[in-house]
């Protein structure tokens, strides 16, 4: 079988709608396949975003990964990990009621998944505090590389990423010095449009009690292993299929 027709159609929690010539029927992806795991074994948290954008060119059709939005990347890195490893995964925590140490397992599949509003057009204008109007835009992949980097030579990556994500002429210097100049509630408003503007995969989900019965909300963390799993993670995924 040819590695084409292992492309399914993936629907992204943006609804592609941050893209320019970008339709939503277009996008496929695959699982991962061997190749993919040498890029994957060599991720770490220092260098996540150029390791992983090398296996999302490789993986996804239909659209430039590096224009991709951050919430995009994180729905797609739990779809892989679904499509790819499991679609459980196991938690140890207290239940609250009973007090006792349990462990549970959740299905990633039952996760919602927070959309974009079928209203949302960039640049998307936003009301500062200090009476300014600003346009704005979602910070992609590419804005979150080169923020990385920039904070590898400066402290400035906050004011960096807020100012990549202003729509208006000049330089991302010039763009920075005006921000530095604003109210700090101004600043504030413009960090907090992304998260108004979150989508990607809603990590709360509930679960029952195994011991006392009692039902309750988890927020299931955004694991390392999600990229690769390793040690327990892989056992817990595929050891029950090796026979010692």
């Amino acid at each position: 079988m040819s590695e084409i027709e292992n492309f399914h159609a993936i629907s992204f929690p943006s609804r592609c709608l941050p893209y320019d010539g970008v339709k939503p029927e277009d996008i496929t992806a695959r699982s991962y396949l061997g190749r993919d795991e040498i890029y994957l074994a060599e991720i770490t948290p220092d260098n996540l975003d150029q390791k992983f954008l090398q296996v999302m060119k490789g993986a996804i059709h239909g659209i430039d990964p590096e224009q991709m939005t951050l919430g995009d990347r994180e729905y797609f890195i739990l779809w892989e990990y679904i499509r790819s490893y499991s679609d459980h995964l196991g938690l140890e925590l207290v239940c609250l009621k009973c007090g006792k140490q349990i462990e549970i397992q959740v299905d990633l599949r039952e996760l919602n998944v927070i959309e974009l509003p079928e209203n949302f057009k960039q640049p998307y204008p936003v009301p500062l505090p200090s009476g300014i109007d600003v346009q704005l835009r979602l910070l992609t992949i590419k804005d979150e590389i080169d923020a990385n980097e920039f904070a590898q030579k400066s402290n400035e990556a906050l004011i960096f990423r807020c100012a990549r994500s202003v729509v208006e002429a000049g330089s991302i210097v010039d763009k920075m010095e005006r921000l530095k100049s604003l109210p700090a509630s101004d600043v504030a408003t413009i960090r907090a449009f992304h998260e108004q503007f979150y989508h990607g995969p809603n990590m709360n989900t509930k679960f029952k009690c195994p011991k006392c019965g009692a039902e309750d909300d988890v927020e299931v963390p955004f694991r390392f292993e999600f990229i690769f799993p390793r040690g327990e993670a892989l056992t817990r995924a595929f050891g029950k299929r090796i026979r010692p």
